[in-house]
């Protein structure tokens, strides 16, 4: 079974299967964060980690009647499935200093072929290894927060990463042009964690599994945005 990850923008990835469309992540209004019109994504599935942040829950962007799965729900007790496996769930908030308030969310891990994919939601600080342990085994691809306003520092993802022990991260949620709201760029990112193998396409779309570069070091895939050119 084919697994392939395209990078639509922002905090919004799109699971192809067997070369299908099949699942949506907090996707994204484009008009609301500056971004060009978006044609309706297809997908059998979005899951977003809550269904109260507009930028992490347009699901009006997915084409068609898909099955919405709010990862929030989940972690409060309400129990949910993607190709028979269970999506794990670990409830948070976003930062405490958020201007208006933080607003719970959960991060969140879905099983597609083979592979563990797991997305931080719009987590606000730093969790601990033993907040982050309902994912052991279950995180082979990290969808990371990666541009630290209002999202959890470079050092803190550092020991996020040594306790999830991804094989792949690919950034999500940072300053990509017309998109900044004060996040740093991926370039800062990459420079943060020189040490890491690098694997960067030029496009938007990546299948997996990637090869094992380095041992001990997670693969970073910076994917282009499917959902708008970059100025």
């Amino acid at each position: 079974m084919s697994v392939s990850v395209e990078f639509v923008g922002h905090a919004c990835f799109r699971i192809w299967i067997d070369g299908r469309p099949s699942i949506v992540t907090d996707p994204y209004p484009p008009a609301r964060l500056g971004l060009p019109p978006l044609e309706p994504l297809a997908a059998d599935t979005v899951i977003v980690s809550s269904l109260t942040d507009e930028a992490h829950s347009a699901v009006e962007l997915v084409a068609g009647s898909p099955r919405v799965i709010n990862a929030l729900d989940v972690a409060r007790g309400r129990e949910a499935a993607i190709g028979g496996e269970r999506v794990v769930t670990v409830e948070a908030t976003e930062a405490r200093d958020h201007p208006r308030g933080p607003q719970d969310n959960a991060l969140y891990a879905f099983k597609a072929g083979d592979l563990w994919l797991m997305h931080m939601g719009d987590l606000g600080y730093e969790l601990t290894a033993q907040e982050l342990a309902p994912f052991a085994g279950k995180c082979d691809a990290l969808f990371a927060l990666a541009g630290q306003k209002l999202t959890p520092k470079f050092a803190e993802l550092d020991r996020m990463f040594e306790a999830l022990a991804p094989r792949w991260v690919l950034p999500m949620h940072y300053e990509l042009p017309p998109l900044g709201f004060g996040m740093t760029s991926i370039e800062e990112f990459l420079a943060h964690r020189p040490h890491d193998p690098l694997v960067r396409p030029r496009h938007h779309t990546i299948e997996l599994p990637l090869p094992s570069f380095k041992a001990g070091h997670p693969t970073l895939v910076v994917l282009e945005p499917s959902g708008y050119t970059p100025d």
